[in-house]
Parts: C-alpha cells; sequence; structure tokens
C-alpha cells in the first residue's frame, strides 16, 4: 500500500515542460540534435509545420499527464526520452493513454457514451468510427520514439526482435554534407514501432497453412498474413470439386492468376491441388499485387515453398492499359485457364493515402472490383477445341452492402454488364470475435458472409 502511494504522489510530482522545437526543410531542430519524421500517415505537411512544442516524457510520467497534453496542447509532440524512459514504461504508458483516448470518445461501463445515438443508419455508423477511429490513431501518431540514422531505437531497457529498422527508414541523400546538413535521426511513431515489431514476427515466424499441409507463410511488413480461416475453406473446397469433375482442361498447359496475391496463399492451394491430381499437365502459376512487399511476400513463400512453376509481378490491375504492356514484358500468358482475385471487401473512399494496411481493406466506388471483371473479359481463356471455358473464381464479402456502402447484387450486375455468369457459388459465415464488446458494426459483420463466386463468359 505505501509503495502504491509513494508511485502515485510521484508519478504525480512529475512536471514535464514544453521544449520548443523549430522545424524547417521536413526536420525538426530539438535537444537531441536533428529528427526527421518518418512513417507516420496521419500528420500531414501542414500538420508538422505547425508543430512547435515537444514533451519529452521520463520515467514515472502517467498518462493522466499525457490527457491533459491532448486537451491543452493538440499541435505539440510527445517523444520518449531516450535517456530517462524504459520501454516497459513506455508501453505502459502508451496503452494507458489508448485507453484514455477511448474513454474519450466512448465513456466508462459506469457512464458510457454513444456517439453513434443519431446515425440514420449503418453507413453514417461506418463513417462516424472511422472519423473515430481516424482521430484516435492521429493523436496516438504524436507518441515518438527516437530512433538513429542507423537503425538504432534510443529508450532504454531490452529491446523485441524486429529486424533491420534501417529497412523502415527513409534514405538520407548521399550528398548530404554538401548541402549544408548532417545526419539526422528520426521520430518513429510508437504505433509503428509496434506494428513493426508485429510484422516481423509474422516474417520470422510464419503462418502454419492448413491446406498446404500446414507449411508456414510468411507476410512482409504492410501485408495482411492470412489469418482468415472462411476464404481459404471455401477455396480448396472448391478446387478439390473442380478437379474431382475433371473439367479443368484437355490440353497439357493450364495457366493460373492470382490478382492482388498478397502473400500468394490462394495461388499456392490452388498449385498444390492441381499439382497432385494432374501430374501430366504443366501447371503455372502466375500472380500480380500493386504493393511491392506483397510481391516479395509472395516470392518468399514460393521459394519456401519450393514451387518453381510459380511467378509474381509488381502490377495494378486498375490501370489496364498500363498492365496490357506490362503483361508483355513479364511473357505472361495471353489468355488464362484460371482467374484468382480476393479484392478488398469494403467499398469507401481511402483515408490515408500512404496508409498500406487500410489501403487493403477499401476499394472507393468498387474500382478493384470492377477492374477483375474488365481484366477476365480481356484474358479470360474463351472455349475451344483443346480448352474448356476459362474461370473466375471471386472471393468476396455481403459487407458492404449490410453497411449501406455498394448496391445490393453488385457482382450479378457486374456479370450482367460484362456477359458473364455466375456458375457455381458457396458461402461461410463471417466470423469475427470482439471480446471488449467495442465495435459499434459488430453485428452487421457478424451477420455477414464471405462468398465464393465461380464466374464464366456466357
Amino acid at each position: 500500500m505505501i509503495n502504491r502511494f509513494f508511485r502515485l504522489y510521484f508519478c504525480s510530482s512529475i512536471k514535464i515542460e514544453p521544449v520548443n522545437i523549430h522545424y524547417q526543410d521536413g526536420l525538426f531542430d530539438t535537444t537531441y540534435g536533428l529528427l526527421k519524421m518518418t512513417r507516420n500517415p496521419y500528420l500531414n505537411q501542414k500538420q508538422l509545420e505547425s508543430i512547435t512544442n515537444s514533451y519529452f516524457l521520463v520515467d514515472g510520467v502517467g498518462s493522466n499527464f499525457i490527457k491533459s497534453l491532448f486537451k491543452k496542447d493538440m499541435n505539440s509532440l510527445i517523444i520518449f526520452d531516450c535517456e530517462k524512459m524504459h520501454l516497459r514504461n513506455a508501453i505502459e504508458i502508451y496503452q494507458a493513454t489508448k485507453k484514455q483516448i477511448d474513454l474519450q470518445f466512448f465513456g466508462t461501463p459506469k457512464r458510457p457514451r454513444n456517439p453513434f445515438s443519431k446515425c440514420k443508419g449503418p453507413k453514417d455508423i461506418f463513417n462516424l468510427y472511422r472519423h473515430i477511429q481516424n482521430q484516435q490513431k492521429l493523436m496516438l501518431s504524436r507518441m515518438c520514439l527516437i530512433v538513429s540514422y542507423n537503425g538504432e531505437v534510443r529508450i532504454q531497457g531490452t529491446l523485441p526482435e524486429c529486424g533491420d529498422l534501417k529497412y523502415h527508414l527513409e534514405e538520407q541523400p548521399e550528398n548530404i554534407s554538401q548541402i549544408g546538413y548532417r545526419k539526422y535521426n528520426y521520430l518513429l511513431p510508437f504505433s509503428a514501432y509496434q506494428g513493426i515489431v508485429t510484422a516481423y514476427n509474422y516474417e520470422k515466424e510464419g503462418l502454419a497453412i492448413e491446406f498446404l499441409n500446414y507449411k508456414k507463410i510468411y507476410a512482409l511488413y504492410g501485408v495482411f498474413p492470412p489469418t482468415q480461416r472462411q476464404y481459404q475453406v471455401l477455396f480448396h473446397s472448391y478446387m478439390q470439386k473442380l478437379v474431382k469433375i475433371h473439367d479443368v482442361t484437355h490440353s497439357s498447359l493450364y495457366n493460373v492468376i492470382d490478382l492482388g496475391c498478397g502473400t500468394g496463399v490462394l495461388g499456392f492451394i490452388a498449385n498444390d491441388v492441381l499439382l497432385r491430381s494432374f501430374k501430366d499437365k504443366e501447371i503455372n502459376i502466375y500472380s500480380l499485387d500493386n504493393v511491392e512487399n506483397a510481391v516479395k511476400s509472395a516470392k518468399i513463400n514460393s521459394q519456401c515453398l519450393e514451387y518453381k512453376n510459380y511467378t509474381a509481378e509488381l502490377g495494378d490491375i486498375t490501370d489496364i492499359d498500363t498492365l496490357q504492356y506490362q503483361l508483355t514484358v513479364f511473357k505472361y500468358p495471353a489468355k488464362f485457364n484460371l482467374i484468382i482475385a480476393n479484392p478488398p471487401w469494403i467499398q469507401a473512399s481511402k483515408i490515408r493515402i500512404d496508409d498500406s494496411i487500410e489501403n487493403t481493406v477499401t476499394d472507393p466506388d468498387g474500382i478493384m472490383l470492377k477492374s477483375i471483371f474488365e481484366f477476365a473479359n480481356k484474358y479470360l481463356q474463351i472455349e475451344s477445341l483443346d480448352s474448356t471455358k476459362g474461370r473466375l473464381i471471386l472471393i468476396y464479402s455481403d459487407l458492404s452492402q449490410l453497411l449501406e456502402l455498394q448496391e445490393k447484387e453488385k457482382v450479378q450486375d457486374l456479370c450482367r454488364e460484362y456477359k458473364m455468369g455466375i456458375t457455381y457459388y458457396s458461402e461461410l459465415p463471417f466470423h469475427i470475435k470482439d471480446p471488449q464488446n467495442v465495435d459499434p458494426l459488430l453485428q452487421y459483420k457478424q451477420n455477414s458472409k464471405v462468398q465464393l463466386f465461380e464466374i464464366r463468359k456466357i
């Protein structure tokens, strides 16, 4: 009891005074030298220029102090002092601050707040919730660590493994001394640091995939690991049905492409089933993604799985004219027997253009979905003497429709527009856990389905 009282008294007695900082040419001039903000999609240039104060936190500072800062000095930066702060305390302060911010919007169990009371439907709830989440991330992004130019995290204590941090830092100009600067260090948002640590664990440990005989898949930073099982179950079940009816191809060549491949897991599942079922055929798996780390992840995984018939390239299917030239350069085939696509399920605008995680779950105006049909219309194998009609396998969800973000039967409408038809359909409930029961969209997500469409030209 005495220790607890002393700690509370000690925390309340610590006063951190603001330190004036100057922002110019993309750098902050601080007591720790020149610092450049990095990996922060939430603070734009105008907001960075408005920052004039920083607070260097030391051990013993509580979250109530941080809460007061957010109220009185929203244009400040909060920096964990690299000489007077331990990582374990920084984690506690960050988590406590995060909880305080939640309370600010949603209240306490005894005094709850409902910011969604005036919302007229799920679309309003969705948009307001995104706005709240963005505001929370914006505030938390002001809490930063100092990272040296050589990738060393400047804080006391034992640090978790996170790989080479230099990979996540912006490169400094080679002629930096000639343009009047000395080498500078970096301000890395604590939230970004935690994301890098988590991503490194997936990159290092991998994720065992049931439908690849529990072989592991690895995801680089900014690429979603294949943790959701439902779409893998649907796709593996479909591939098993496809090879059983022997309606794959009459020729000895079978070309598959995975659009927006991510880690490559769907292409690998298809490859595994096809190779085991048709040993006398030449199976080729191609893939595309517009995220560089996704392409790198897919290539690494194909090497780990020892698939020599797998190719991954960087390409954007929403730019069909450029892609046509790229496919020629990549030496991809002119037609594909099977096209696999698992596009983002949420048809909503992007709040932050450079937020890689945000961009993998949203599809503004359904551009990606429509582009998949354009690609299939152009590159799907047509019926001929030596080949059955090609198939587009679309893995999607009705969540956007339930949230009133997308018109009903969007997939069916696109089929009619591109003269295609749905020849097979299966679904599974979209299981989602929310142990803290804070997601205002939980009821819609629990009622949604993961869907698999087999689509062919009419």
